[in-house]
């Protein structure tokens, strides 16, 4: 094998293992939208912290799912800690809604709420979406 060649293989396997690494996981929606996909991407950012992208399509607008809400808002909370919200998550008109974030945490249980208003201390209603992640690098 040349030197080129093994480089170029060296190439294509590295950027398959870091797609790997980057790799979007499922969230999983809850049954009172059954319709809705979501996807959680956690990767390596600044200083340790771990970047979170949110994509979600096909997610009723929040008031059809719990008559008091207005918004959708993500939590995290860590193994053995509180949960703290970290955005929210708004639709276009296309019913799809991206959140990108950024948490000192490796491992943490995410969820989409439908809320009321972005001040709520604590989820006030049921998750529509949920996943475990566990950053990989």
């Amino acid at each position: 094998m040349s030197v080129v060649m093994k480089v170029h293989a060296t190439l294509f396997l590295g950027a398959l293992l870091l797609d790997a690494c980057t790799q979007a996981q499922p969230m999983t929606p809850a049954s009172t939208v059954p319709a809705s996909q979501g996807t959680v991407t956690a990767t390596a950012a600044d200083n340790g912290n771990t970047k979170v992208a949110v994509k979600v399509k096909h997610l009723a607008q929040p008031s059809k799912v719990q008559p008091d809400a207005a918004i959708y808002l993500v939590w995290i909370q860590p193994p053995n800690g509180p949960v703290q919200s970290v955005g929210a998550l708004t639709l276009d008109s296309d019913l799809q809604g991206t959140l990108e974030t950024v948490t000192p945490h490796r491992r943490f249980q995410l969820t989409v709420t439908p809320e009321a208003n972005q001040q709520v201390a604590a989820p006030s209603h049921a998750a529509v979406f949920s996943a475990d992640v566990d950053r990989v690098d």
